[in-house]
C-alpha cells in the first residue's frame, strides 16, 4: 500500500471518528452530551460518590473510553499522579482537556491520551502499563453496539475479568437501556446495591438486590418497572463483566427524557 493511499485511509478513519467515534461517540454525542448535563446531574452525583468509596493504593490510572469525561468527578481523577486516556475519538484530548486539565494541572496529574480502539488493544495496554489500575467509563455498554451481535459481545465481555485477573479495575456501563412512559411522573434517582451470585442464565441466575436474594429474570423486571419501562428495551450483554459475587452499584440514567438506562459500577481488587 502506497503512502499517499495509506494517508488518504487514515484521513477517512479519523474523519468517521470525529463524526461518530465507531457508533458510540463523536460531535453528535459530545453535542447531546453538552445539552444533557443539567439532566444528568442526579447521576453524574450518585457516580461521584461511588468512584469516591473507591480504596486503591496505585497511583497510575488506566481510563478506557471516557470520551470527554462528561460523566467523570475530577476530584477522583486528581487522586492520580498520571492517568492515560484511551480512546478512538479524536476530539477526547481537546474536550477531557478543557473539562479537567486544568484542575489536574493543579494536582500536579500527569495526563496522557492515547487514540486507538482500547478494547480490542486492552492485552497490549495492559502490558504497556503493568502497574496501572483500570476504569472502563460507560464504554463496555457499547460494545453489543458496535458489533452488532450481542452473544459474539457478552463473549468477549466475559473474558475481560480474566485479562484482569491481579489487576484493581472497575467499570461503569450499561445493564439496559429503553423507553419510559410520557404519561407517568418521571422516577426518582435511587441507586440499587447488586451481586450477582452466580453466572448462570437469565432464567436461572440467583441476584441480590438490596441484599434481597431473587432470580435475576424477576429482578430485571423490577428495575425496569421502577423506571416505567414501555415499549422494546434493550439488554447490553454486560452480566459476565464482573466476576460471580462482586458487590456493585446500579444507578438509574434519564439519558433523554423518556429514554433512560441503568447503569452498573463495580469495582475489582486482585
Amino acid at each position: 500500500m502506497n503512502t499517499e493511499l495509506k494517508s488518504s485511509l487514515g484521513l477517512a478513519t479519523w474523519v468517521r471518528d470525529l463524526a461518530n467515534a465507531g457508533g458510540t461517540g463523536g460531535l453528535n454525542w459530545h453535542v447531546h452530551a453538552l445539552r444533557s448535563l443539567n439532566r444528568w446531574l442526579p447521576t453524574r452525583e450518585r457516580i461521584a460518590q461511588f468512584l469516591a468509596s473507591i480504596e486503591t493504593t496505585q497511583t497510575h490510572l488506566l481510563l478506557i473510553g471516557p470520551s470527554a469525561g462528561w460523566m467523570l468527578p475530577t476530584p477522583w481523577l486528581a487522586r492520580f499522579k498520571q492517568v492515560d486516556v484511551v480512546d478512538i475519538d479524536p476530539l477526547v484530548p481537546l474536550l477531557f482537556g478543557l473539562r479537567h486539565g486544568k484542575v489536574l494541572r493543579e494536582h500536579g496529574t500527569q495526563l496522557h491520551f492515547h487514540r486507538q480502539d482500547a478494547i480490542a488493544g486492552l492485552p497490549q495496554l495492559l502490558r504497556e502499563f503493568p502497574n496501572a489500575c483500570v476504569w472502563f467509563d460507560n464504554v463496555l455498554g457499547q460494545v453489543s453496539v458496535r458489533l452488532g451481535d450481542e452473544d459474539i459481545a457478552e463473549r468477549q465481555l466475559r473474558h475481560l475479568k480474566l485479562l484482569l485477573q491481579g489487576r484493581s479495575w472497575g467499570s461503569l456501563h450499561d445493564v439496559y437501556s429503553g423507553p419510559t412512559d410520557a404519561a407517568m411522573a418521571l422516577p426518582e434517582i435511587k441507586t440499587v446495591g447488586f451481586k450477582r451470585l452466580d453466572n448462570a442464565d437469565e432464567d436461572t441466575a440467583q441476584v441480590h438486590i438490596d441484599g434481597k436474594p431473587q432470580l435475576l429474570s424477576v429482578a430485571a423486571q423490577g428495575l425496569l418497572t421502577a423506571l416505567n419501562a414501555k415499549g422494546v428495551w434493550h439488554d447490553h450483554a454486560t452480566a459476565g463483566v464482573f466476576p460471580s459475587k462482586t458487590s456493585t452499584t446500579l444507578i438509574p440514567w434519564a439519558f433523554k427524557p423518556h429514554y433512560w438506562h441503568w447503569l452498573e459500577a463495580g469495582w475489582v481488587r486482585p
